[in-house]
């Protein structure tokens, strides 16, 4: 339990389309522990760096241990969320990850390299920064392949191309918008369906399998979308090796992580990605484990060795 003046400073996600309940839930975890709330807006917040931080609300100071805002954003409240978040981690407030892992997190390319790094295995992919680059670069993959953005989530983002000129033509309008999309080789054998491991504090704490019969994505866009539990299946501790070993790549502690893996029979277990966000309200219903508790205490546990460390 954490002391009586311990605060953290909750952030509501200020654009809640996929993360309509997660405040109240996440909100709702912490509260049973001995810590006071300060629940506040993006807009209210605002940081004088000097000599020393001052963090206010409203135009008047404020005093917290912890800063904690959950879910993904729009891009310019994002960017916003990530000043006030790294003033917070420089000025020696518990975050929930380090600026360097989030900026790792939010981008698939970077990830790919620490999972690279790390050999971790997953969908081999390319990045160009020209369209004659990326032209020459084409005769390493399949005519069919996932043409993705290094920044999005729930699958925004993510395509399937048919064939080279398809792939090229996504590239073109990618570079055309500002942003930079890798191609990745296609895994066939497992369209729709994916492993989804949560770890929480490095570790694997649950395993569900998102399935969609409709899409060739299996993030729950579709009417024919379904998740199960796999915490009986004799490949669990499988699935919980590798996401902890792609988390360990990332963060040795990481806070929280959504693994997603696909079980390929041709290619074996390979990891997409690690969502930085992840929903937690599906995995808990159909698992029956207390993942927002889980979490709350591990969030709990990083202000208490943060206070130690002080000390």
């Amino acid at each position: 339990m954490l002391s009586e003046n311990s605060i953290i400073l909750y952030m509501k996600n200020p654009d809640p389309i996929f993360y309509g309940m997660m405040d109240d839930l996440v909100i709702q975890c912490l509260k049973k522990e001995n810590v006071k709330i300060i629940v506040t807006d993006l807009e209210e917040l605002s940081v004088i760096i000097g000599r020393e931080f001052i963090f206010l609300r409203n135009g008047e100071q404020i005093q917290f241990d912890a800063f904690l805002g959950y879910g993904y954003m729009a891009p310019k409240h994002y960017m916003d969320y990530m000043y006030f978040n790294f003033a917070a981690f420089s000025a020696g407030k518990t975050t929930l990850y380090s600026p360097q892992t989030e900026h790792i997190l939010q981008n698939k390319l970077l990830q790919y390299a620490k999972f690279s790094e790390g050999q971790v295995p997953f969908p081999r992919c390319s990045a160009s920064f020209s369209v004659q680059q990326f032209k020459k670069n084409l005769s390493q993959f399949e005519n069919k392949a996932i043409m993705k953005e290094v920044v999005g989530y729930e699958g925004t983002g993510v395509k399937l191309s048919s064939n080279k000129i398809q792939s090229t033509e996504i590239f073109c309008k990618s570079l055309w918008n500002g942003e930079q999309a890798i191609i990745q080789d296609f895994v066939g054998d497992s369209v729709g369906r994916s492993i989804r491991v949560l770890v929480i504090g490095g570790k694997a704490v649950s395993v569900t399998e998102f399935q969609d019969n409709i899409d060739f994505k299996s993030n729950g866009y579709s009417d024919d979308f379904k998740i199960e539990s796999k915490m009986d299946s004799k490949k669990k501790e499988e699935y919980f090796r590798l996401a902890e070993k792609a988390s360990l790549a990332i963060d040795p502690n990481l806070t929280i992580g959504g693994v997603d893996i696909i079980d390929s029979e041709k290619n074996g277990l390979v990891v997409l990605e690690i969502n930085q966000w992840p929903e937690i309200t599906f995995s808990e219903d159909v698992t029956g484990l207390p993942l927002f508790e889980i979490f709350g205490q591990e969030f709990i546990r990083k202000i208490q060795q943060k206070n130690q460390v002080r000390l």
